[in-house]
């Protein structure tokens, strides 16, 4: 959303579940991994004092989607939040005067770790505890300690996707759930991660997951951290939509006039088509990769199945990729 950091006008990026915001090391003027104190103007709501840890964030202020700033749990500290993901809106509201909404679901926040937890079930098994990570895309993240345990991954068609981050670009397994139930709705065919224990960083079986952004972008938030409770209301036309998953399998890095093949999905459309790490694409669908908005390409591997793509590498020829189901 629109902000003012430090009095300077800027996009900010709005996440839960970490007692650390970040800044961009060239916006803050500081050393990499310093921390400094900054002051957060949200529309009429001051966030004062926010701790925020300098990082490389590859911001650049020619970027019409310059982001340098990540705020995180300061804000929910403070006052409850309202997103309305349907109308692009979010409101800040005295905890005091929230009340519960018509239609909403009201869910406790139970208190674990950095992050707020909720209860969410999978594949009909009995509801365990997922942290409300608003950073994360992906509808769900599962844990090792849960999806061995429960066999999650034993007899279900799986791949391995590369993925992002401030902590670096782990492989991690991705497969689809035929079932996951949510703050009373129940979600089929959910595309999910399933990171080692070594890529989450904890080996704790207290948390089975995290629910992230596709899942919860579903309702109409109200996120109160000051009385452990989230309202979330349905919206059916959300409810209805498919989630976004990948059908191409193939991750890239835009270089100017060309973009750079980083990893290949296993067994995914574009490895069957011959693409390899280390292609370089000079053009898709036979337009120059200086013609494409970086947007579309980045929603090439969502554009359903079916779609032909036509990727041309360079001193290699041609790629036709079908997107398909892979996972």
């Amino acid at each position: 959303m629109p902000a003012k950091v430090n009095g300077q006008d800027v996009l900010v990026q709005i996440i839960d579940g970490t007692a650390t915001s970040y800044i961009d090391k060239d916006f803050a003027g500081a050393g990499l991994n310093d921390t400094v104190n900054v002051q957060v103007q949200l529309g009429d709501l001051s966030v004062r004092d926010v701790k925020a840890l300098s990082v490389n964030m590859g911001a650049k202020r020619s970027n019409p989607v310059f982001q340098p700033f990540t705020l995180a749990d300061d804000l929910f500290n403070e006052i409850a939040v309202e997103i309305d993901f349907a109308h692009h809106r979010i409101a800040f509201r005295d905890p005091a005067t929230v009340t519960k909404p018509a239609g909403a679901v009201d869910l406790p926040l139970s208190p674990g770790g950095e992050a707020r937890t909720l209860p969410v079930s999978i594949e009909g098994a009995a509801p365990v505890q997922f942290e409300m990570f608003l950073g994360d895309p992906a509808p769900l993240t599962v844990y090792q300690p849960y999806y061995e345990g429960h066999r999650l991954l034993e007899n279900r068609p799986t791949s391995i996707r590369l993925g992002g981050g401030l902590g670096g670009r782990p492989q991690e397994p991705v497969a689809t759930l035929a079932r996951a139930r949510f703050a009373g709705v129940d979600f089929l065919e959910v595309p999910a991660v399933f990171p080692s224990n070594a890529v989450r960083g904890d080996s704790s079986d207290k948390v089975s997951g995290n629910i992230g952004l596709q899942m919860l972008s579903r309702f109409n938030l109200i996120i109160d951290y000051s009385h452990n409770r989230l309202y979330a209301v349905p919206d059916p036309a959300a409810l209805r939509a498919p989630f976004a998953k990948d059908r191409l399998g193939l991750y890239f890095s835009r270089r100017g006039e060309y973009i750079a093949v980083l990893f290949v999905s296993p067994g995914s459309p574009a490895e069957r088509a011959g693409l390899k790490s280390g292609d370089t694409v000079t053009a898709i669908n036979r337009k120059p990769i200086q013609e494409w908005p970086l947007s579309d390409i980045a929603n090439l591997p969502f554009a359903g199945a079916g779609t032909m793509v036509t990727f041309t590498i360079a001193g290699g020829g041609v790629k036709e990729v079908k997107e398909v189901d892979y996972f």
